[in-house]
């Protein structure tokens, strides 16, 4: 199981949020609540700490998905953390969402919080970013 289902960057030995900044840079961002050891300079925008550095200095680059069904249908988990999962409802049944009292509507879409002991078929795929890149760009 993964704590963040979305764009992460390993640097200096710490994990941020991440993405592509352009071919050769990756924004790093600080996730909420983590307290870093790292003691650079980071700019600031609407409260988010964020910094611009080098693929090529990144310790990993990679993207996590994790999925799962609950009560036999699908969604895609948001975070993990505290032993509960904040996750998207994917299915189609938007009868069987109310019933069960996720949060939404059929138009926005359906959220809810769910004890991870509750989730079945629990898959993680992750992308290997930094990989890919080091294949393009050798040397």
């Amino acid at each position: 199981m993964t704590r963040y289902s979305q764009e992460l960057a390993e640097y200096r030995g710490e994990v941020f949020f991440a993405g592509a900044e352009d071919a050769h840079h990756v924004w790093i961002r600080k996730i909420p609540g983590v307290t870093y050891a790292i003691d650079e300079r980071f700019e600031v925008y609407n409260g988010r700490e964020l910094k611009t550095v080098a693929v090529a200095d990144l310790d990993a680059w990679y993207e996590e998905r994790m999925t799962a069904t609950w009560r036999g249908q699908p969604f895609n988990v948001v975070s993990v953390e505290g032993g509960k999962a904040e996750a998207g409802y994917v299915g189609g049944e938007y009868v069987w969402a109310r019933q069960n009292g996720l949060d939404g509507d059929q138009y926005n879409g359906f959220t809810a919080t769910i004890d991870v002991g509750e989730l079945a078929d629990v898959q993680v795929d992750r992308t290997d970013f930094l990989v890919r890149w080091k294949e393009k760009n050798p040397g």
